[in-house]
């Protein structure tokens, strides 16, 4: 294989805005390494798509365990290190997510540690790896419109996407000249199990009265990831909803 001199490693990056975050960078000339916590098959069929017999593999953890997630990602930058270089481009994605409802009166430890193992604990001590072993990498983290749109649906989740937006600029000036920056989507695509008018009824009564269309979240990716002189900056892709109190139609 021939070392990529742009190598984007998209966590969850073989499923829904994932994988469309996936083919948009290796359209623009990035070679994607994909994550997948589950459906390796998916993953491995994506990344030979993209890049044939070039393709990197994949790289298969469960986020929600922060050590074995780290030790796998840790071998992966050794990996790296030995055959792309260290003055490669490399860029961190941060897509996975978890998403499970709760609120004051139901909230778990097992939830809460979950959430906060995908959505800041685990991304957090990978930066921190990434930047040692590439220290002009970056990062891009997929956030939540509702960062500043406060409710209290989804508390755990919530409140874990809201640890990393507040960490985001203490990131990016501990971790410079590493790039951190973050895109906060709105209503973009419904879950399996929501309803879909209730869906469609969220995202009309956006300012801009529609659902946001994948390929416009990783647009925003790509501009971030070329935006050389930016950091610590949150991109809201959200037909405006965080303007405005909604509530989730999948609760």
């Amino acid at each position: 294989m021939s070392a990529p001199q742009r190598l984007a490693l998209v966590t969850g990056g073989h499923a829904r805005v994932g994988e469309v975050i996936s083919r948009t960078l290796a359209a623009r000339g990035w070679t994607v390494l994909v994550h997948a916590r589950q459906g390796a098959a998916r993953a491995e069929a994506l990344a030979r798509e993209l890049h044939g017999a070039a393709s990197p593999g994949i790289w298969v953890a469960d986020l929600a365990v922060p050590e074995t997630a780290l030790a796998a990602f840790e071998a992966l930058l050794a990996r790296l290190r030995e055959t792309v270089g260290e003055g490669a481009e490399i860029a961190l994605i941060h897509n996975a997510s978890a998403f499970e409802n709760d609120d004051r009166s139901s909230v778990t430890g097992a939830r809460w540690q979950m959430h906060h193992a995908v959505h800041y604990e685990t991304p957090v001590r990978m930066m921190l790896a990434l930047a040692q072993a590439f220290p002009r990498g970056q990062a891009v983290l997929l956030l939540d419109q509702n960062v500043e749109n406060l409710h209290e649906q989804f508390l755990s989740y919530c409140l874990s996407k809201g640890a990393m937006h507040a960490a985001m600029k203490r990131l990016a000036l501990a971790l410079a000249p590493f790039r951190v920056n973050a895109v906060a989507p709105g209503p973009t695509l419904p879950l399996p199990e929501a309803d879909r008018a209730a869906f469609e009824a969220a995202a009309q009564a956006t300012p801009l009265q529609g659902a946001v269309d994948p390929a416009e979240v990783a647009d925003a990716v790509a501009w971030l990831l070329d935006a050389r002189r930016v950091t610590a900056q949150t991109i809201f892709v959200d037909a405006g909803q965080h303007l405005r109190q909604w509530k989730e139609p999948a609760a």
